[in-house]
Order: structure tokens, then C-alpha cells, then sequence
């Protein structure tokens, strides 16, 4: 007799953008979007946000580095993980990929990049992300995703690309950064949003299917 396989669960990465933080009321329109998904198991991945923006002040005045500059803006990530963990006590925060397998159907997790980018991501498929500043919250999200084999990409942003804008064009504006469209071009789907917006509007681009 023949059996059918469960149905595979659906899984998203959410790219938490830093221009966002000041958002007021943050953790009530992440959840009001969140609620409005298909019920996936789901992995947030928050931006360094301001604390990039010091730190990429303080490579050109003290002249850094890149690599060193990279590293520090992976510990503001740490920071902004472990601040939106306080915000949504209902989410678990992990710390790798391994963490994220032991994970539930349909759980929320915030990810702390640190562990995943030292350990992991550089034995993952296409190569490791540069240690510079061409590597962002966008990228990074990218390879978790990739590593996670999700279902999609959502980059929750201030704003959304431009009209008609494929990934490499919305590279080109600055909408997302430039490695985007190289780490995350093999992932099914990625979806742009205003979280800024009423009724989050979004864009998305059908990259593969499965």
C-alpha cells in the first residue's frame, strides 16, 4: 500500500530592517504582520541599524578595517537580536542553524548571527560572504535562508523598491545591498514590505521554485 509523505512545512526568514527600530510601537506591527502570514516556522534576523552607521564613522576616522569593521557590526546585530527577544517574549532566540532544526512547526525564533556566521556560513554552498562592508543584514539573511532551505525571504523595510525593479536593480539603487542578488538569487522567493505602511504593501520577487 502506498503512503503519502507529510506535507513539508512551510518556513520563511524575516530580515528585520535597522531603519525600523525607531518605528514607534515595533513589536505590535511585527506581530500584526506576522499574524497576517501563512503559518510558517519562522526565523527574524534583525539589521545593525544605527549601531552600523556609528561604526562605519568610527572605520573612517580610526581606519578599522573592514574585516574588524564586518565583525563589530555582527555584535550590534547580537545586541538588536537580544533587544527584539525582549520585545517578543513568545520567541526563542538561537544562535545557529543547528538551533533553528530543533525547532517546531510553525515557531517564531530570532537568530544572533554571531555563531551561524563564524561557524556555519562559510561551509555553506557559493562561497562565504566577504568580511566587508558590501555584506549586510540583506546578505546575511540570504545565507541563513539558504542554509534553513526556506520557503522565502522577506525583507521588512522603511520603504519599497522601486517600481518594475528586479533584485539586481534594486541592488543597484541601494534598495538592498549589492551581494543580494548573488547569496539569495537561488532562494524561491523573496518579498519586500513597508512595515512602515497601513497594510504593509510588498513586492515580490519569484525567483525558483520548488
Amino acid at each position: 500500500m502506498l503512503t503519502r509523505e507529510p506535507t513539508r512545512p512551510m518556513s520563511r526568514v524575516v530580515k528585520l530592517g535597522g531603519s525600523l527600530l525607531d518605528l514607534p510601537a515595533l513589536a505590535m506591527r511585527l506581530r500584526d504582520w506576522l499574524e497576517r502570514q501563512t503559518p510558517a516556522s519562522t526565523a527574524l534576523i534583525v539589521g545593525g541599524g544605527r549601531l552600523a552607521d556609528v561604526l562605519r564613522e568610527a572605520d573612517r576616522l580610526h581606519g578599522l578595517g573592514e574585516s574588524a569593521s564586518h565583525w563589530l557590526c555582527l555584535r550590534a546585530m547580537t545586541i538588536h537580536a537580544e533587544m527584539l527577544a525582549a520585545m517578543l517574549p513568545e520567541a526563542c532566540l538561537i544562535r545557529s542553524l543547528a538551533d533553528w532544526r530543533t525547532r517546531p512547526p510553525a515557531s517564531l525564533s530570532i537568530l544572533d548571527p554571531w555563531s551561524f556566521m563564524r561557524e556555519e556560513e562559510p561551509r555553506l554552498p557559493g562561497g562565504a560572504l566577504p568580511e566587508s562592508w558590501l555584506a549586510t543584514s540583506d546578505s546575511i539573511s540570504a545565507r541563513f535562508a539558504r542554509g534553513a532551505d526556506v520557503d522565502e525571504l522577506a525583507l521588512l523595510k522603511s520603504e519599497l523598491p522601486p517600481s518594475g525593479a528586479t533584485l539586481a536593480e534594486a541592488a543597484q539603487a541601494g534598495y538592498v545591498d549589492p551581494l543580494l542578488p548573488r547569496f539569495g538569487g537561488d532562494l524561491p522567493a523573496i518579498r519586500c514590505v513597508n512595515l512602515r505602511a497601513d497594510d504593509f504593501p510588498e513586492r515580490v520577487w519569484r525567483i525558483s521554485g520548488r
